[in-house]
């Protein structure tokens, strides 16, 4: 009886630590937040030069909608230029490109690498080659809402900010996130809420660490910063890198809600699993290579506050979650009694379709979490990124407006 006092103490007090961690954070978001205006910046005459690089690999399902996505982007032709960087495509990839490069109305071009290198070494290859003043990262299976680069560009006359991302809209098979019946995209919207929440409060305290490669605005200097860097650690890509490397450089990285994209999510569990795998990866693998940021205090609130909940969040919070399910499962097999009102008031929750989702993207992305820190601990390279099928859809895309959600897609 004893003992079974001792893992029923054990998982109150995980499970205790990790909601009063959370709330915690979330009261202190909910404060900055509350502190954000809309945007109502005007471009100005000067546009700066843009150059929007994206690598490229056994692209010809979507590479054709990639590009008729490019030129339904305004902005102005003689300040923009696309760079398509292919890593060896073995398919009709290429071909497509150069076809549909005569007859642009925009600068298209293409640099074939010798060798397939991975996203970073295209990334910084196609940033080598290009004549922007601002570096625009995306990726052929994320299509722009029309207004998406003014939107991210118009921040840089503010010369203290450094790097920009934006909000992804989630579809899944012909439908928007939200719509469909698929667990994955209910576990993505949730993720989605609180993962946008997040970045638009810490944009308002001070600079966020969570960039996307699928659309990030960067100063050329800080990406020419950065390339030696990013030879140290094979898991640690380009766009995790940037907010990074730009607060070392003094300029902070900002979230704008109306810069907008869509993309579809893989609409399985496992291939959500698989994908938050590989982002948790990343995003460990950055802050572990600029692990000297944390609490550093010319880094200012970014280095004091944020960088240190997300290592809570990322590196320590998920072991002691763990521990509180095995401290669950011990105590239910030695006298379940004591954990009886626990499981009841779980099984109450999981009847509720809101709070089901919860529990299981919370639960998902602890597992998906540790099975990051178990893959950087044995040292497992992710140079290459193997495509989800079910984020590949191949048809016609359905024109979007600046304010509208996107209508339904075909696949």
């Amino acid at each position: 009886m004893f003992l079974n006092e001792i893992f029923l103490a054990l998982m109150l007090f995980s499970f205790g630590i990790i909601a009063v961690f959370y709330a915690g954070y979330l009261a202190c978001l909910s404060y900055y937040s509350k502190k954000s205006r809309p945007n109502n910046r005007v471009m100005g005459s000067s546009y700066p030069f843009v150059s929007l690089v994206v690598p490229i690999h056994n692209e010809e399902k979507i590479i054709c909608k990639k590009i008729e996505n490019i030129e339904e982007m305004v902005y102005p032709s003689d300040k923009f230029e696309v760079v398509f960087v292919d890593g060896c495509s073995t398919d009709k990839t290429c071909k497509l490109i150069e076809d549909y490069s005569l007859k642009s109305k925009k600068s298209i071009r293409l640099i074939k690498q010798e060798k397939r290198n991975g996203y970073t070494r295209a990334m910084i290859d196609g940033i080598v080659s290009s004549k922007g003043e601002i570096i625009v990262a995306t990726d052929a299976a994320s299509y722009y809402y029309p207004d998406a680069l003014q939107h991210l560009t118009e921040h840089f006359e503010d010369p203290a900010i450094g790097a920009v991302t934006g909000k992804e809209i989630v579809l899944g098979g012909k439908v928007e996130l939200g719509g469909g019946k698929e667990l994955g995209l209910h576990l993505e919207k949730s993720y989605r809420f609180f993962y946008d929440f997040m970045r638009k409060a810490e944009t308002e305290i001070d600079s966020t660490p969570d960039s996307k490669g699928e659309i990030l605005a960067v100063r050329k200097e800080i990406c020419q910063s950065l390339f030696e860097k990013l030879g140290l650690s094979p898991n640690a890509s380009f766009d995790s890198c940037v907010p990074y490397q730009a607060k070392l450089m003094g300029f902070r990285t900002i979230y704008d809600e109306q810069a907008k994209y869509y993309e579809y999510t893989p609409n399985s569990f496992s291939g959500r699993t698989t994908q938050q795998i590989r982002r948790a990866t990343l995003l460990i693998g950055a802050m572990l290579l600029f692990k000297n940021m944390l609490f550093s205090r010319k880094s200012g609130k970014f280095g004091m506050l944020i960088l240190p909940v997300h290592f809570m969040m990322d590196c320590v919070l998920p072991s002691v979650f763990w521990v509180g399910v095995a401290s669950l499962v011990a105590a239910t097999v030695l006298g379940a009694l004591l954990v009886l009102p626990f499981w009841v008031a779980l099984l109450l929750a999981l009847a509720v379709r809101k709070s089901r989702t919860l529990i299981l993207s919370f639960t998902q992305s602890q597992f998906a979490l540790t099975a990051a820190l178990f893959r950087l601990a044995r040292r497992r390279q992710s140079l290459f990124i193997t495509s989800i099928p079910s984020t590949r859809y191949s048809s016609q895309t359905t024109p979007v407006k600046s304010n509208d959600q996107p209508r339904n897609i075909g696949s």
